[in-house]
């Protein structure tokens, strides 16, 4: 399963699609992570990936051969049990990555296990369509205020088409996870969201600054400061329900 998380008006992508990961981690998973944001990376620098271990998405997307899969094997760095390709920090080398010489989009459906890809902030005329047409589930984070829930689900409702030169999603397959950043000042009540959301809401994630730094330096969900913590047991709800719709929707 391929499952995109990006954020039409709203932070936290990132995060959200390494506690995604890292939840999938704990239940057994061995999941990928891979960061196409075009504006730029920001993976490496929170993991303090070195030099050679961070825009490695750039070796795949223009290798020096010809080659399959076992690029993404060669490039990946494990975190926590989460195999992690990062983005190019310079936004044109990571814009240049989605027009690339290796077609790793369609390649992350060769890829054994789960796949998150960190997709950022989503725009209109942005350049990652060919990933979003591999996606089975995208993820769209969502600030608890009025402004940040309605274009987000005037987003959905149009399929990631913000205007008409947009390719967009081939299919229905947005679902939202609420954020509580504290970079909102008049938010709207959870129960409020949750109703205005109906069907696509997939959960909530606290906002919790000391179990995220953990979780970039490596330290798994289950891990015992960190199991009964509540981002971590809201994170591991996430995962249950994505796993859920994927998995109903395999079946139908």
């Amino acid at each position: 399963m391929i499952i995109g998380v990006g954020s039409w008006r709203g932070l936290g992508a990132t995060t959200t699609a390494f506690a995604a990961a890292a939840s999938l981690t704990a239940r057994g998973e061995r999941p990928w992570l891979v960061e196409a944001d075009p504006a730029g990376g920001v993976l490496a620098a929170r993991l303090d990936l070195g030099v050679a271990e961070a825009g490695s998405l750039e070796r795949i997307a223009f290798p020096v051969e010809r080659t399959g899969t076992n690029r993404f094997d060669e490039a990946a760095v494990d975190i926590a049990g989460i195999r992690v390709i990062t983005t190019p920090g310079d936004p044109f080398r990571a814009w240049a990555c989605h027009t690339p010489r290796f077609a790793w989009q369609s390649a992350l459906r060769d890829l054994d296990g789960p796949v998150v890809v960190d997709l950022g902030t989503l725009r209109g005329g942005g350049p990652n369509t060919a990933v979003l047409q591999q996606l089975d589930l995208l993820l769209l984070v969502v600030n608890r205020d009025a402004v940040s829930v309605v274009s987000s689900l005037e987003w959905a409702g149009s399929r990631g088409r913000p205007s008409p030169d947009d390719r967009g999603l081939a299919l229905d397959i947005t679902r939202m996870v609420i954020v509580d950043a504290p970079t909102v000042t008049t938010k709207v009540s959870r129960t409020d969201v949750e109703s205005e959301l109906g069907e696509r809401f997939a959960g909530a994630l606290p906002w919790s600054p000391d179990v995220v730094e953990l979780m970039y330096r490596g330290t798994g969900f289950d891990h015992k400061r960190l199991r009964r913590h509540a981002f971590t047991q809201a994170a591991d709800h996430l995962a249950g329900r994505l796993c859920a719709w994927l998995g109903s929707e395999r079946a139908a």
